[in-house]
Formats: C-alpha cells, structure tokens, sequence
C-alpha cells in the first residue's frame, strides 16, 4: 500500500496530482482515476513513468469506464514502450488490427470463437519467448449480465510466502516454458498452429525466481498452463513440485478477482502477476446476449 501512496505523489504537477491512485486489493491493484485514457498523447512523460512505478509495484493497474477504441487503446499501450509479436495475435485480431488479441464468445459467421474460453490456466503471457512480454492490457466491451470475471494472483506475495528452505531449493533453478508442453490446455479447442507458428511458442527457458528489473523484488515465474518442467529434471519428476507452486499461485490470500464493466481497462505487469478467467457465467447458454463477453488485450514486448 505504501507504494501506492510513493508513486502518486511522484505524479504531482504544479501543485496538483495528474491522478489518483488507491489500492483494489490488500496485495496486488490500484485503480487509477483522473487521466482520460482517449486522450493519452496529452499525458505527460511524468504521469506515465509514475504509473509504470505503480504498476511494477502492485501488478495491476485498474482504468474505470474509459471506453476506448482500438486507435485508442493502442496508442495508450505505446506510452510505456514497443508492442510485442509472437505471430499468434493476428489470427485472433480484429480486422486492420493486427496488434491487438481478441478474446470473444461471440459467434462470428455461425462458427464458435476460438477464443471463448480463453485463460482457463493460471499464467503469465508470452513467457514461452526467450524475451517474454513485460505488460499486457485488457479492454473490455461486452461482459456478462453476471460473472465473466478475470482473477490476478501477486507472484511477489507467492514468492514470499515461502519457507527460506525452498526459495533456495529454487533459487538456482530454472524452467521450459511451452505452449507445448503435458500440462497447457489452451490449444484444445484452437485450430492447429502452422509451421512457423510453432518456431515461435515452442519454447524458452528463465528463472524460476525472478527478480523484477524495475523493483529488484524476487517473484516466483512458472505457471500451470506453460511451465512443463525444471531443467535438467524430468516432467515427472518436475509435476510434484510444480502442483505445490501453482497451488499457492492461486490461494485467494494472493489474488484480486475483477468484476468487469464496459470500458473498463486493466494494465498488468506479466512479471510479478499471473492471470486467470474463470468460466463463472453461463457458458452454455453463451449465444444468448446476456451471456456475451468480448476482450481485446494489446502486449508490451
């Protein structure tokens, strides 16, 4: 919480703070208000250092009722630096928007969404490159009458929930992260990838425990849908250990669950947080209009 506080007031202009920052959760979020998201080319360099400190910080950064466009939400992911690419958004992206991901239940054409059941995994984007994406952002158009939620779980509070004795028995170890791996179920209802796609979410291997390049805090970095195994260990002999640590990733103690509303955006910093949507709505009935959720999430490389 004291971060929260540390970071607002480094936003204070000419007496006045740019924006307001509280805390959503006991350990992880803040929502942000006062910047109107639409505009944010008018955003002073100032502002969004003092949000990328808060987000490095709390993990999330909650935007209430922006209501943005693509140009819009593209433009403000910018600020904080280049957008990433793996060569598997576009085949998710809205057209002329290659650069954005969309996670629907909406039919299109009388054909299911591939992405309809999107995030059923406790994970961290993109962390099957060897240069995993930093931050990502999800605007929300369209959320179910009731549920359609997405939970967020602080790998900084994880990570220090450990006994001493296994932060150094992870201390020195590190993990393959693939999309293809025993455990992912995030392909099951997707069309196969193409050869090229494939070069590019085979895999990667990084620290088990990370430390975070902006705070310097250590995090804890495998997750349940792309951490297969440890290096130099077998899948399974690797799954005990893994279970017991994606146990603790999603223990409510750590997480934040976000009811969302239209135009609503939240920021995430994919090295200290994982992420996780529950089907908490009623996804059978899922063509009725009440039950619609449509997403577009922009990636930070």
């Amino acid at each position: 919480m004291e971060a929260v506080k540390e970071a607002s007031m480094t936003s204070v202009r000419g007496g006045k703070p740019a924006f307001e920052s509280r805390p959503i959760s006991f350990r992880l979020g803040a929502e942000i208000s006062g910047l109107d998201l639409r505009r944010s080319e008018d955003i002073p360099q100032e502002t969004i250092d003092a949000l990328w400190r808060i987000l490095g910080e709390r993990g999330i950064l909650l935007f209430r009722r922006q209501g943005l466009n693509h140009d819009q939400h593209l433009a403000f992911t910018r600020r904080f630096g280049p957008l990433a690419s793996t060569g598997m958004t576009s085949r998710y992206a809205p057209p002329g928007y290659p650069d954005l991901f969309t996670v629907t239940n909406i039919k299109t054409n009388g054909a299911h969404s591939e992405t309809e059941n999107a995030a059923q995994q406790w994970h961290t984007d993109q962390s099957f490159l060897p240069v995993p994406a930093r931050a990502s952002a999800l605007r929300c158009e369209i959320a179910p009458q009731n549920g359609g939620d997405t939970m967020f779980s602080s790998t900084y509070a994880v990570y220090e929930s450990l006994s001493d004795g296994l932060k150094k028995t992870l201390e020195g170890l590190n993990a393959f992260h693939t999309l293809l791996n025993t455990r992912c179920l995030v392909m099951t209802n997707r069309k196969p990838m193409d050869k090229n796609e494939v070069v590019k979410v085979e895999g990667a291997l990084h620290p088990v425990v990370l430390v975070h390049p902006d705070t310097g805090r250590k995090c804890l970095y495998i997750s349940d849908q792309m951490t297969d195994c440890f290096d130099g260990w077998t899948v399974a002999e690797s799954k005990p250990l893994i279970d017991y640590l994606c146990k603790q990733i999603e223990h409510p103690a750590f997480t934040y669950r976000h009811r969302w509303e239209s135009g609503d955006i939240i920021m995430w910093d994919n090295r200290c947080t994982q992420h996780y949507a529950p089907l908490d709505y009623d996804f059978a009935g899922k063509d009725r209009p009440e039950n619609h959720r449509l997403m577009f999430r922009s990636t930070l490389a």
